[in-house]
């Protein structure tokens, strides 16, 4: 594990790889870092992580959350204590958060350990919207999806400055976890 420990922030749209960035670290990062886990108060679907903790695990506990935001009319959770106890064991972490009041709030219990990192897709809008309906999946889910992808480039527009990394998806899942892993590397 690093010397110094970091929180790596994932921001990203719909879309944008971070499922496949929780997926690597899950199953070949775990010497870089570790996935913070959240709790949510919706029941687990069939493509969640180990790290989601959803209403419905025996583990779940959203009302001793430090931190607590909405997604997708959805409250998600993170505990501070969690963090800071594998910080104090130098271990580095990731959490995937696309809300800015969660991103400040992390900062401000953090601050020089965050490192902001934006994942950009080459697929814009329309092409995400009709990906997901080639996937067949409702017209409600894709347009909160659409929107939420909104939300989450003006998180970056809007505090461009404030980003340390930015990671490019083109499709590759190869190109994206180089990627990821050559950005843990430069921080250990």
């Amino acid at each position: 594990m690093s010397k110094f420990s970091t929180i790596f922030v994932v921001v990203g749209t719909p879309g944008s790889g971070k499922d496949l960035l929780v997926q690597a670290v899950n199953d070949m990062g775990s010497l870089h870092c570790r996935i913070v886990p959240k709790h949510t108060d919706r029941p687990r679907q069939s493509d969640d992580s180990n790290e989601m903790i959803c209403i419905d695990d025996i583990d779940y506990d959203l009302d001793g959350c430090d931190i607590v935001y909405d997604n997708y009319e959805n409250k998600y959770g993170i505990k501070l204590p969690l963090i800071f106890d594998q910080l104090a064991m130098g271990v580095s972490q990731v959490v995937v958060v696309s809300n800015i009041n969660a991103i400040n709030q992390l900062k401000k219990c953090f601050s020089n350990q965050i490192k902001l990192v934006f994942v950009h897709s080459e697929m814009d809008e329309e092409q995400y919207r009709a990906e997901q309906r080639k996937l067949s999946k409702p017209k409600k889910y894709i347009e909160e999806r659409v929107g939420k992808y909104r939300q989450a480039l003006d998180i970056y527009y809007r505090n461009i400055a404030s980003f340390d990394h930015v990671l490019i998806y083109s499709d590759s899942q190869e190109d994206l976890f180089d990627q990821i892993f050559r950005l843990f590397n430069y921080y250990e």
